[in-house]
């Protein structure tokens, strides 16, 4: 009895142990198709956390998120870097939605990806307050150059290079140029949060999309880029 005893209990020791091989085996093989959470673990991306009184503005918010970036970037042996830009292009005389756009070269649908891509949906797709959109290796950002890049280069042949460190100076230095372009038909420009000015115009919805983007001017330390957040005769600015 005590020996047909010991052969049972290790009959079952053995099956046990190759179903947890077997259990072990399939976990393992999972593992590459499982999404994890790319921020977890790693210090710079404590920044994620920070709670504050005041919301950051978008350059704000992608000064504070790139060095958390760029460490979770080296362990996808990859590049990730965080800027300010619209998600979504214009449409209908209204400007196309603003957020973070974290720029990879990434293949869509890799590991690093869908980690990436995970751990804004655990982030309910936000970080530092700001809508956030993963584009993948050679994937173009919506509405990248505003159409009155033109006009800003006519008015840079009247104005004398000035710094340009938020949307006040821009409206400062080029508002009443580009007010004065009949063509534009810009009724007002203001100043938004950081680099970035919101305007008015009668245009026909055709143009207010072509005016959603950023215009490059020259600030005396170099170029420095504006986002226009365009908005059609009809829609109320805020």
């Amino acid at each position: 009895m005590n020996k047909t005893f010991f052969v049972i209990a290790a009959l079952s020791l053995s099956t046990f142990a190759g179903a947890q091989s077997f259990e072990t085996q399939v976990e393992d093989s999972l593992k590459p198709f499982v999404a994890e959470d790319a921020f977890a673990g790693v210090p710079a991306c404590g920044v994620l956390d920070i709670k504050t009184i005041r919301p950051f503005n978008l350059d704000e918010a992608s000064d504070l998120v790139n060095p958390c970036l760029q460490a979770v970037a080296k362990k996808y042996s990859a590049t990730f870097v965080a800027e300010g830009g619209f998600l979504s292009a214009p449409q209908s005389g209204r400007p196309g939605t603003t957020g973070l756009l974290i720029k990879t070269d990434l293949t869509a649908g890799s590991k690093g990806h869908r980690d990436l891509v995970a751990s804004l949906a655990h982030r309910d797709g936000r970080l530092l307050g700001h809508v956030t959109k993963v584009l993948t290796a050679g994937e173009p950002a919506p509405a990248a150059i505003s159409s009155l890049q033109k006009a800003i280069e006519g008015c840079m042949l009247l104005t004398v290079v000035r710094d340009v460190r938020s949307g006040d100076d821009f409206v400062k230095i080029y508002g009443k140029c580009l007010t004065r372009d009949a063509e534009l038909k810009i009724t007002e420009i203001r100043p938004a949060e950081g680099l970035a000015v919101t305007l008015k115009t009668s245009a026909t919805n055709e143009q207010v999309e072509s005016y959603n983007g950023f215009v490059t001017v020259n600030a005396g330390k170099g170029p420095v880029k504006v986002m226009v957040v365009a908005y059609g005769a009809n829609v109320y600015l805020p």
